[in-house]
């Protein structure tokens, strides 16, 4: 006769769902529930179950455990029981034949001392075998079916991480000038203002429009549109300092000069004066060569621009 006591602690996806499958389960192995304990502490939600199961049975039933979660611990003892059964069974047969005995002398007792005597004793005796008959029925169950204690841990749940708000455009004006040299003639210059969109430093695009010093026309001497980018220095910052955060970029484009289209190939050099989460303040030079049906120029762009975060 064996006493068969497991120990098992599952990590399951969710608890309610998982006590509903070790229920149905020890049901369908002809099991019942003998506590049923759900605590929730500090978000952290475990169950406590005790459940007896048929021991012809039990075996099954542990592995049916394992296709509830994650077993984290397990284990099982078994007790021999058979000789304590066999000792209180030996000690009923003795006291029933004791008390049976007693019963007989009660039958022939004389005096009223005797039968109290009697009486007593047979009143002792009926208790001891009471005691006796209940053990016996406590180890007959505990061999015919095992006791299965099973903690559920339900699994942490991943936390929803927030995105950081971050712009995705950055809009903005700028002030600018253009010299360009055009070889014998000289320089000409031109003043004006642009606008700016793109993804911060990595991508933008910029239209600057600008008139020639000293001209009254109302028409735009120079117009300019390029896409580029820019790289910090990793040395001077990173582009994390609030102030004065160096860069050089590379810029490509289209430039209509004088009624003439060229191509812009040109570079940067740059300064962020002052930066925020919301804004930026820079200035930049850029030199440019201008490639058109004529003779390839130079243009010299200093820039001074504010931009937004959107």
């Amino acid at each position: 006769m064996l006493d068969i006591e497991a120990h098992l602690a599952l990590l399951v996806p969710e608890l309610n769902v998982a006590l509903r499958g070790l229920r149905k389960q020890a049901v369908a192995r002809g099991g019942t529930v003998t506590s049923d304990v759900v605590r929730d502490e500090a978000g952290a939600r475990a169950a406590t179950i005790a459940i007896r199961i048929p021991a012809s049975a039990s075996g099954d039933f542990l592995d049916d455990l394992d296709r509830l979660g994650e077993v984290t611990s397990r284990q099982v003892t078994a007790t021999d029981i058979g000789r304590e059964y066999h000792d209180s069974e030996l000690a009923l047969h003795n006291l029933e034949r004791t008390l049976a005995r007693y019963e007989e002398i009660l039958q022939k007792a004389q005096s009223v001392e005797e039968i109290l005597k009697i009486e007593a004793e047979l009143s002792r005796l009926r208790g001891e075998t009471e005691r006796l008959k209940g053990s016996l029925r406590y180890l007959a169950d505990r061999a015919a079916r095992s006791t299965v204690f099973v903690v559920l841990h339900e699994r942490d749940k991943p936390v929803a991480q927030s995105s950081p708000e971050v712009a995705k455009f950055f809009p903005g004006l700028r002030a600018v000038s253009l010299t360009r040299w055009r070889g014998a003639p000289g320089a000409v210059s031109a003043l004006g203002a642009g606008v700016a969109v793109g993804a911060g430093r990595s991508l933008n695009l910029e239209v600057d429009g600008m008139k020639r010093v000293g001209s009254t026309s109302s028409g735009l001497a120079a117009v300019l549109v390029t896409l580029g980018g820019d790289v910090y220095s990793d040395f001077l910052g990173g582009g994390e300092r609030r102030f004065l955060n160096p860069y050089l970029g590379a810029r490509v484009g289209y430039a209509r000069l004088a009624g003439a289209n060229d191509l812009a190939l040109g570079g940067t050099v740059g300064v962020e004066l002052w930066k925020s989460e919301y804004a930026t303040i820079d200035t930049d030079v850029r030199l440019f060569g201008l490639f058109g049906k004529g003779p390839a120029e130079l243009g010299l762009q200093p820039t001074i621009g504010a931009n937004v975060a959107f």
